[in-house]
């Protein structure tokens, strides 16, 4: 299907959430690279009548996030906590989320995915949404979030950005607060088969970065935190949970 036609499909789809997919020719940062895949899954979700991140369940099954939500994410939070989530696409993690706490700050750089997310997640709990432009979190105020989370982000993201993200989640943490988010392991043996599986070619930019723990570890002791635990086993995926002591 033409790039054309199937932006008229999907408008035509999206058009009762008030959402419209727009070509610019000059606005090339408007467009993230997970957009066309996230607006795919709504237009099909739209017509036969589920949630999209049903389907986005189903493609993306081998990133274990039910498992992540039963280990590291739900028992981190309760009705009182201020959650922060960085890269929330279409809400997979989201919408286990919503209503569990007493806020949901979701902070995201593509414009789609905000859009998005503000009518999806309305009347389902207390939330706001911050349009990301860099690794910085400028609009939350310092020691305002309990937890941070974040599922299938760290493995799109440079180290240099991973620095930066995790100095401003313990300026945004309270103390005795809490990061958990999960990585592309490159010394598992799922890591490296998944790197192999999508290497590009020579002189061209993969879309998945890789890191051993070890340089988790290190990069999250510079930025402050002490690290609770880095769980890694034979798949691709380790998780990482870090606390910011009281002081």
């Amino acid at each position: 299907m033409a790039a054309s036609q199937l932006a008229r499909t999907a408008n035509a789809l999206l058009r009762p959430f008030s959402i419209q997919l727009v070509r610019r020719r000059n606005a090339a940062n408007d467009q993230k690279p997970w957009d066309r895949k996230f607006a795919a899954w709504i237009a099909q979700a739209r017509k036969r009548g589920v949630d999209p991140n049903d389907l986005g369940d189903a493609a993306w099954a081998d990133d274990r996030l039910a498992e992540s939500l039963s280990l590291y994410y739900l028992p981190r939070i309760s009705a009182t906590s201020v959650v922060l989530e960085l890269g929330p696409g279409t809400g997979r993690l989201t919408r286990h989320l919503i209503g569990r706490c007493s806020e949901l700050v979701l902070a995201d750089y593509s414009r789609f995915v905000c859009d998005w997310l503000q009518h999806y997640l309305r009347s389902k709990g207390r939330f706001r949404i911050i349009r990301l432009s860099g690794p910085e979190l400028t609009d939350i105020a310092a020691e305002t979030v309990d937890v941070v989370l974040a599922h299938g982000v760290f493995e799109h993201i440079d180290l240099d950005d991973m620095a930066s993200l995790l100095d401003e989640f313990y300026r945004v943490l309270r103390p005795g607060g809490t990061v958990v988010f999960n990585f592309d392991n490159f010394a598992s043996r799922g890591g490296r088969e998944w790197f192999e599986r999508w290497r590009p070619a020579p002189g061209e930019r993969g879309i998945f970065r890789f890191y051993h723990p070890d340089v988790v570890r290190a990069a999250a002791v510079a930025s402050g935190f002490a690290v609770e635990q880095i769980a890694a086993d034979d798949s691709r995926l380790a998780t990482a949970t870090l606390g910011k002591l009281r002081e």
